[in-house]
């Protein structure tokens, strides 16, 4: 009994390549990248639509190929649970709440997106030509879509190969963000300005001061700029980071962000 959705049967062969300058970059083709996320389809199609963004599906619409969009769906719904799976095994004694903020540590873009250039994922992504000039195969957003995508596909396969759809979408899971569940604390549950406040407490006894840099940006094309810095006793000032937003808001959490990543790179890890 075919289980699959209607868009997702009678696809074209998935090794046949369309041959203009927007096909994939990866030498290996789909087995490779098989091999890096330690699961091999039995209908390699799916993995091909999981890897079709809509510009290239819109650029190639007689190729039979569809957008990833439905898989992107599917799997943000399969992700949920693996991750809240793999948090409940990680911490079983935190409360509701406690695992609540971590996921959304865990289940972000960054997340996704640093794990997916850790396998190269860009270089299998079929692009529009103007995605692909705006540098589509490094874009975070474009990024943690796909890995949505292909968890979602995996799932699918693994199901209708009788594999276990979810155990074979966990153990694709546990390949890219393993890593990252094993290195959580409880307290990367707190947003990124809660977690700089606690260090920087903890470490100097002081607390970060936000800043606006530049001109607030025009109502229509809203792109905010933000630095957060310590202002010691002595009149030294450190930056910590930088961060870019829609909002002034979202500029400081995206400083506070990479002031904690520098932070952890660097080896000052205390509190974070």
């Amino acid at each position: 009994m075919v289980r699959l959705p209607k868009v997702l049967t009678g696809l074209p062969d998935p090794g046949a390549l369309v041959e203009d300058d927007t096909r994939p970059v990866a030498p290996d083709g789909l087995p490779g990248l098989m091999k890096r996320l330690g699961y091999g389809f039995e209908d390699a199609a799916l993995l091909r639509v999981a890897l079709t963004l809509g510009s290239w599906a819109n650029e190639h619409r007689d190729s039979g190929w569809p957008s990833n969009a439905c898989l992107e769906f599917f799997g943000d719904a399969v992700l949920g649970l693996v991750a809240a799976d793999a948090l409940w095994r990680r911490f079983p004694s935190l409360a509701e709440g406690e695992l609540t903020r971590l996921r959304a540590a865990v289940v972000s873009e960054t997340s996704f997106a640093a794990a997916a250039r850790e396998i190269d994922l860009g270089r299998w992504l079929y692009l529009g030509r103007g995605d692909l000039k705006r540098g589509g195969r490094d874009h975070p957003s474009t990024l943690a879509d796909a890995v949505e995508a292909v968890l979602g596909a995996v799932f699918l396969d693994a199901r209708e190969s009788d594999a276990g759809g979810l155990e074979s979408a966990a153990a694709v899971f546990e390949t890219l963000m393993g890593d990252r569940i094993a290195a959580l604390r409880p307290e990367h549950g707190l947003d990124p300005k809660s977690r700089l406040q606690h260090w920087a407490q903890g470490r100097y006894r002081i607390t970060p001061v936000y800043t606006r840099e530049g001109d607030p940006p025009p109502p229509d094309a809203p792109r905010w700029s933000a630095r957060v810095e310590l202002r010691f006793n002595d009149g030294r000032v450190r930056v910590l980071g930088r961060g870019q937003g829609r909002s002034l808001k979202q500029a400081e959490r995206a400083a506070a962000q990479l002031a904690l990543d520098a932070l952890d790179q660097g080896g000052e890890e205390a509190g974070l």
